[in-house]
Order: C-alpha cells, then structure tokens, then sequence
C-alpha cells in the first residue's frame, strides 16, 4: 500500500510542476510580448524593463520546475524489463521523463489558454 501510494504522490507532484510549468510558460510569453512591444519607448522605459525582469523570471521558473518533473517521473519509470546496460537503461528513462514533460507542460499551457480566455 504504501509503495503504491508513494507512487501516486510522485506522480501527482510531477502533474502539479508540469501545471505550474505551464502556467508560468504562458506568463513568460506574455511578459515577452509586452517587453518587445515597450522597448525602446522612452516614456515606457520603466515598464520594459519591469517586463524584461518578470519575463526572465518566468522563463528561469520554466526550466526550474521542468527539471524537477523531469526528475520526479524519472523516478516513476523503472524499465526492470529492458535486459540492457543500465546506461543505456537510464537514457531511455530520461528521453522519455523529457518527453512526457514537454508534453505535459505544453498539454497545460494549451488547457490553461483556453480556460484564461474564457473567462475575459
């Protein structure tokens, strides 16, 4: 029971970082926008530079939180199965902890556009 257990709550925090990674996705693109659009207009130079910080910020947060759902389902995939060299083993267990991250957070990025303008 409590393997099991244990197993659903990795697999819950991978979820929630991958949620949090596309929420934060979404602000850095935002704040990217908004940093093109005001540079380089003098009156506007507080704000580029504000957005410049926030879009930094949550381009850093992106990579951050990536990392560690990364991390976290690495650990989810054992690949017991697979009679190779345990290098070989754990590649595969990255390629594929990157590839359901990406997609994850990408999956949430999308579902949370979609709900962010339905509400305006």
């Amino acid at each position: 029971m409590t393997d099991n257990t244990s197993w659903i709550l990795r697999l819950a925090a991978a979820v929630g970082l991958m949620a949090l990674a596309g929420n934060c996705l979404l602000k850095y693109l935002w704040w990217t926008a908004c940093y093109s659009a005001w540079y380089g207009i003098p009156k506007l130079t507080e704000r580029w530079k504000t957005a410049g910080a926030r879009a930094s910020f949550n381009g850093w947060s992106v990579v951050v939180l990536d990392a560690a759902s990364v991390a976290v389902l690495f650990s989810l995939i054992p690949l017991r199965s697979i009679q190779t060299s345990t290098l070989l083993r754990n590649a595969l267990r990255l390629v594929m902890s990157l590839i359901f991250t990406i997609a994850g957070t990408a999956a949430f990025a999308l579902a949370l556009s979609w709900l962010k303008q339905g509400t305006r």
